[in-house]
């Protein structure tokens, strides 16, 4: 069918249509099979039937009769409808349906933790192509619950609908409005309650939030960063919250300067965090974020984290979830275990909710050495400009990342330059010994100064930490532990998990560091010496290339 549209949504609202037609009359398709075996020509036929069905305008080149031999003989349930929107959506990745959907195996824990009871009513304020109700079709005819929902896009909206009749869901509650502008739920003026809440927010949403400071909905939260549209989802859907929502979010959004203040500051104070779940990375077709899940209920003294980030195996380029259901028992029970941790709420680590950090915190001692324990002071690079009339200008190295040694003491920089900012210069110029590390990135680059640029102006540019040591032997200890396999990991560790890629310099000041960590320093004269080697080498093979 996509061979002859190139619009996948009319594709597959096409295809959704004849599902329905053989759900709902199955003897019509039967009946054009028969009469196209009789070498009766069914082109007309066919396209006189779907003009009745949709508006789009089916391309007659397809091969009409396969098509509907492939209808006839499948076994239209919602288990087959999920699995074929799983495969154009989340497998067949050229499609672009990624977007608008979610893995049927995401969908279904969401829906098990929500816990649907009967008579409920359930709401999603972005439900996009209605991937979700195939994944709780049974539950809620078995339940009698009633769904409600809201898309800005009506094409989906469509699409949506058609799967919901499809699982045999009344879909009359799904509404097509945006969101940012009202909601769709008002009674007497009031914002309409629903028992449970469930939520995917698309993260390619461009969001136009400055006029939301007026709106009942988030007055009390505050302007919320446009960089984070889950966030905008899950304030809106808060105000329609009776009972238990839950939410797909980033992991950044669950760090200090992710999660906007007053909303942290609702969450806590209202106790409604009830779960946070991380998820394995790579579940989701072309997104280079990691995921958690965030249960959100009322009146929650404890909080559970499950870290569910190993809960996955290979499915051809991306990973798929597995052990959903031991996922939901520990959700479900009052005890910690290896892949989970109930806190009390007081006792939070606020600033870093995230599951992976509550269920593998080392528990620290008093002997716990931490890397804020030495004495040091830990500042950013600068950025130095010229005026291009002064006449009072000082020479400079501008260094970066690309002067970092491949390892031992840095001392050979290439970008020298002269700026008339001489007080700036002179405040941040660079030390021996003075420790430096990139700012971004997940693969944390590493060097020390060497003591040879005691008289070297430099500046390290604005992409570049500094750690400055009152001690030098501090400086070359925590160098060596870094250069270590086990240090790099640690390293590496923490930023793998700061938000934006770059490295949270609190999370930095609490690396935990070895209790042998003073005796590393002694190893800086044996990276040296293989420094030197290495060197020597690299000469030699450079030269080998020049003769040849």
């Amino acid at each position: 069918m996509k061979r002859y549209h190139s619009d996948i949504l009319d594709a597959l609202s096409i295809m959704l249509e004849l599902f329905l037609l053989k759900k709902e009359e199955p003897n019509i398709i039967a009946s054009l099979i028969e009469k196209a075996h009789k070498r009766q020509p069914i082109k007309q036929d066919f396209k006189e039937l779907l003009s009745q069905k949709t508006n789009i305008q089916i391309n007659l080149n397809v091969n009409i009769l396969k098509i509907l031999k492939v209808i006839n003989t499948s076994d239209i349930t919602p288990e087959t409808i999920e699995s074929f929107l799983n495969i154009i959506s989340q497998k067949k990745t050229t499609n672009k349906l990624y977007y608008y959907s979610t893995p049927k195996e995401v969908n279904h824990l969401l829906c098990l933790l929500l816990d649907l009871k009967p008579k409920e009513s359930l709401y999603n304020p972005c439900y996009g192509i209605g991937s979700i109700f195939l994944s709780i079709a049974s539950i809620m005819k078995e339940h009698d619950i009633e769904l409600f929902g809201e898309e800005l896009d009506e094409r989906f909206s469509t699409i949506a609908k058609l799967i919901a009749r499809l699982s045999d869901i009344d879909g009359s509650n799904l509404i097509v409005n945006d969101i940012l502008k009202r909601t769709a739920f008002k009674r007497n003026g009031e914002i309409i309650k629903f028992d449970k809440v469930i939520c995917n927010p698309p993260l390619y949403a461009h969001m136009g939030i400055e006029q939301l400071k007026e709106d009942e909905r988030f007055s009390k939260i505050g302007i919320l960063v446009k960089n984070y549209p889950e966030l905008v989802f899950l304030t809106h859907a808060l105000s329609h919250l009776k009972d238990r929502g839950v939410f797909i979010v980033r992991n950044q959004t669950l760090l200090k300067q992710g999660l906007e203040s007053k909303l942290r500051e609702k969450l806590l104070k209202e106790k409604m965090i009830e779960a946070v779940i991380e998820l394995p990375k790579n579940i989701f077709p072309h997104q280079g974020y990691d995921f958690s899940i965030l249960v959100i209920s009322y009146d929650n003294s404890l909080v559970k984290h499950i870290d569910a980030s190993s809960f996955y195996e290979k499915d051809g380029k991306y990973n798929k979830l597995v052990d959903i259901d031991k996922i939901v028992s520990m959700f479900k029970s009052p005890k910690s275990s290896e892949f989970s941790k109930v806190t009390e709420l007081k006792k939070l680590y606020v600033d870093d909710l995230r599951a992976s950090h509550h269920v593998h915190t080392t528990k620290l001692t008093k002997k716990t050495l931490l890397l804020k324990d030495l004495d040091l002071e830990i500042f950013r690079g600068q950025r130095v400009h010229d005026i291009v009339d002064s006449t009072h200008k000082i020479k400079y190295f501008d260094l970066g990342i690309a002067d970092f040694a491949q390892f031992g003491f840095s001392e050979k920089f290439s970008n020298e330059k002269e700026s008339s900012e001489i007080a700036k210069i002179l405040k941040y110029s660079l030390r021996p010994y003075d420790l430096l590390l990139s700012l971004r990135g997940v693969m944390p680059k590493v060097s020390i100064l060497s003591p040879n640029l005691e008289d070297t102006l430099a500046i390290a540019n604005a992409g570049i930490i500094i750690l400055r040591f009152q001690n030098k032997e501090d400086a070359l200890a925590l160098y060596c532990y870094l250069f270590s396999k086990k240090g790099y990991s640690a390293l590496s560790y923490i930023y793998e998990n700061s938000a934006e890629n770059i490295v949270n310099a609190e999370s930095l000041l609490n690396l935990v560091l070895p209790k042998n960590f003073h005796d590393y320093a002694s190893k800086m004269q044996q990276i040296e010496e293989l420094k030197e080697e290495y060197l020597r080498l690299d000469a030699k093979v450079l030269k080998l290339k020049e003769e040849f």
